[in-house]
């Protein structure tokens, strides 16, 4: 049944003006540029929330009866500096080169899998997808405008725009008074006339695989000027919408409307649509913090892709949305449930009152309209299950919100009710219910369940339905979890043991086996204790290994965790899990050497006191933590080396903070929290105990672990920096 659409008066939020403006378009072909991939690495889920936007906009414009040409151009010139593969930064292109694969393999195997990915998110293709590689006259023909009109200009085979020609230079990103900021990331060049000028050709030498013949010498364009350059060849010199991300506000798209408008004369983009960063775990994804994620990670889980789109569809995309595996696992369980609906009542008899559908239909156009809220889409979707539309009217509206939202309804019907019982079974089993002989319609029942994984649903009139299950109904067979969230926290629970170690199972399964072995060893026997061993993403051979040599040991419990968590996550998921009065957590770089036990316990058993450990560090200023070696004395931290304290003050000092997930720093930050609480720290460095080489540490690449030591710095004195009275306090 087609709906007729609501009036064509949409409104969207347009990052040149800072404010929600209604749409008009050039003419009825909406014209939309939006920036693609780069495609020398994977596009991970925040590059896809941002095509997910486009998207959904370029569906609510057709769904209001606009035609749209849409343009998403491929980045496959090679941005990708040398001195990053020389740093390890891009193992997989360098193992592609490696291989013997030119850049130009590289691109097309990284733009096939994006297609992929796309598909999977039900994004359609746009109706071009230029390369910049295949656009270098054109971009080389706007260059020579640039300079004729002398708003660029030649600098040793170097052509730069100069921003100070364009009066308007920052109206998009509104920072027009403070550039030397917005461009501290830029590389200092000797060639440029003013600091804050950007390239759009650059020369380079023959090493570099991708290179052109200009009038200038050889080189390669710069990233602005391709999508200058592509967009106005399909889509002319003034279009309606541009979408990207707001990390592409500036520098890049504010390099294009300087470009374009320099060369035509006239506004480049009537409406730019950003959408906000997609955060992993509170924080910024990249690969080595590992939160970064692919489409490939959440299919692999046997998470339906369309998972994500719907939990980017729960909010506003002018919202940062934090995205976590249990986020996924939750949003996944609210699109079975809306497809089990649908399912349910599709094939129904009732018959189909166009008005009061056409209610519900407006109240949904009404919110697409109103720049596009799809949290609000979902809502009057979820609502209208509880209305008085009869099943027939349901399925109607869902097909109808469907032809935006692109989750599959029907399409699940369809694949869910190819499973079909022989019809003497069917109609026996339908038999017996109406004469209420459960006994043996259950048998029936069971049979076909065990035989074909599949799922009954009973009607109230003795009929049923049967569908298959899919792979993303199932539970997997190990339980695991991928964030603390999803764990009920026994810290309200009375203790059950006096001593509960944690210890995390990475991938260093030697230094895991040494440790464990030196607590086991030296606990004492009159002491109750369990071991709380977090499996964090370790290699399925290594952890079955340990799993079986240790699993039938007393007290000995695991928890799996994939994907990966942080630091901070993995930690509080064992202080969860735990039932110790007293709470050791151990790295496993640690050997114990004898009973350390007691002597801490004795330690804290000293109600001013809440942290207790072998590695203490003082500072004077926040800034220099150096740490103490000699004496049994108070500190200001205590190294996640060894830690211990009491089960119940956690309820008054917090947790660890999630948002670390690199290690480094984790311990200060959670030490702060124990002083905030009016507790000391103790460090004792006479304990008797052995500090091996940390294993993480020594294989993580220096850079790497420099930068992510600085983020995890910069979070403790954003929080930290006023809190100096805690300092040196108890002298």
């Amino acid at each position: 049944m087609n709906l007729p659409k609501t009036d064509k008066n949409l409104y969207l939020f347009n990052t040149l003006t800072k404010k929600i403006e209604k749409f008009i378009p050039i003419d009825d072909n909406v014209k939309i540029y939006t920036c693609g991939p780069t495609v020398y690495r994977d596009a991970h889920i925040g590059n896809m929330r941002t095509y997910i936007l486009a998207d959904i906009l370029k569906k609510t414009l057709q769904h209001i009866g606009y035609q749209v040409t849409h343009v998403k151009n491929i980045t496959d010139v090679g941005h990708m500096r040398q001195e990053m593969l020389d740093e390890g930064e891009d193992k997989i292109i360098a193992a592609a080169i490696k291989e013997g694969k030119s850049a130009s393999d590289i691109a097309k195997d990284y733009t096939e899998k994006f297609f992929i990915d796309e598909n999977a998110l039900n994004i359609n293709k746009a109706d071009y997808h230029p390369k910049a590689t295949q656009h270098i006259s054109e971009m080389l023909s706007m260059i020579d405008r640039l300079i004729n009109s002398k708003m660029a200009y030649i600098s040793n085979q170097n052509v730069y725009f100069e921003i100070n020609k364009f009066r308007e230079y920052g109206k998009l990103s509104g920072n027009i008074s403070n550039l030397s900021t917005l461009n501290n990331n830029e590389e200092s060049d000797p060639n440029k006339r003013n600091p804050n000028d950007f390239a759009i050709w650059k020369s380079t030498n023959e090493n570099r695989e991708l290179i052109w013949e200009s009038q200038f010498g050889k080189g390669f364009p710069g990233w602005h000027i391709e999508c200058s350059a592509m967009a106005h060849k399909y889509l002319g010199e003034q279009f309606d919408i541009h979408t990207g991300g707001v990390d592409n506000i500036f520098p890049h798209h504010e390099g294009e409307i300087a470009q374009s408008e320099s060369t035509f004369g006239k506004k480049h983009v009537n409406y730019w649509v950003h959408g906000q960063h997609l955060l992993s775990e509170g924080i910024k994804m990249s690969k080595s913090k590992q939160n970064e994620y692919l489409i490939s990670d959440i299919s692999k889980r046997s998470i339906d892709p369309l998972a994500f789109r719907y939990l980017c569809l729960m909010t506003s995309y002018r919202t940062k949305l934090n995205f976590t595996f249990s986020a996924l696992k939750s949003a996944q369980k609210g699109l079975n449930k809306l497809r089990h609906i649908y399912w349910i009542n599709k094939n129904s008899n009732d018959a189909i009152n166009i008005d009061k559908v056409k209610m519900w239909s407006d109240q949904a156009d009404k919110a697409l309209m109103n720049n596009l809220n799809t949290s609000k889409v979902l809502s009057i979707l979820w609502q209208s299950t509880k209305s008085d539309l009869n099943k027939s009217e349901i399925c109607n509206l869902f097909e109808y919100i469907d032809d935006v939202l692109s989750l599959d309804f029907n399409k699940y019907y369809l694949n869910q009710n190819k499973f079909e019982l022989p019809n003497d079974e069917y109609e026996a089993r339908k038999k017996n219910r109406i004469l209420k002989n459960f006994d043996q319609s259950d048998k029936v029942r069971s049979k076909s369940i065990n035989s074909n994984n599949i799922k009954y649903y009973d009607f109230s009139n003795g009929d049923y339905r049967v569908k298959k299950i899919s792979n993303y109904e199932k539970t997997n067979s190990e339980h695991t979890i991928s964030g603390s969230s999803e764990l009920k926290s026994n810290l309200s629970i009375k203790d059950e043991y006096d001593i509960s170690i944690c210890l995390i199972l990475d991938e260093y399964t030697n230094d895991f086996e040494r440790c464990i072995n030196s607590i086991t060893d030296n606990i004492p026997k009159n002491f109750s204790y369990e071991i709380q061993i977090a499996i964090n993403g370790t290699q399925a051979d290594k952890k079955k290994i340990i799993i079986n040599k240790y699993k039938h040991k007393k007290n000995i419990f695991f928890t799996h965790i994939d994907p990966i968590c942080g630091a901070g996550s993995v930690r509080n998921i064992m202080i969860k899990k735990s039932l110790g009065k007293y709470i050791f957590m151990v790295d496993t770089s640690i050997e114990i050497k004898g009973d350390i036990f007691k002597v801490i316990i004795d330690d804290l058993n000293n109600m001013k006191i809440g942290l207790v450990g072998p590695y203490g560090l003082k500072t004077n200023d926040l800034h220099h933590f150096h740490e103490i070696s000699e004496k049994k004395e108070f500190v200001d931290a205590i190294q996640l080396y060894l830690l211990a304290f009491r089960r119940e003050i956690i309820s008054n000092t917090g947790m660890f903070r999630e948002n670390f997930r690199f290690y480094r720093n984790l311990d200060i930050d959670f030490s702060f929290q124990i002083k905030n609480a009016n507790l000391k720290l103790l460090s004792n460095p006479n304990l008797k105990i052995k500090r091996h080489t940390h294993s993480i540490w020594e294989n993580t690449h220096p850079k790497t672990r420099d930068e992510l030591s600085k983020d995890n710095y910069k979070r403790f004195l954003q929080k930290w920096k006023n809190y100096k009275h805690l300092l040196n306090k108890y002298k």
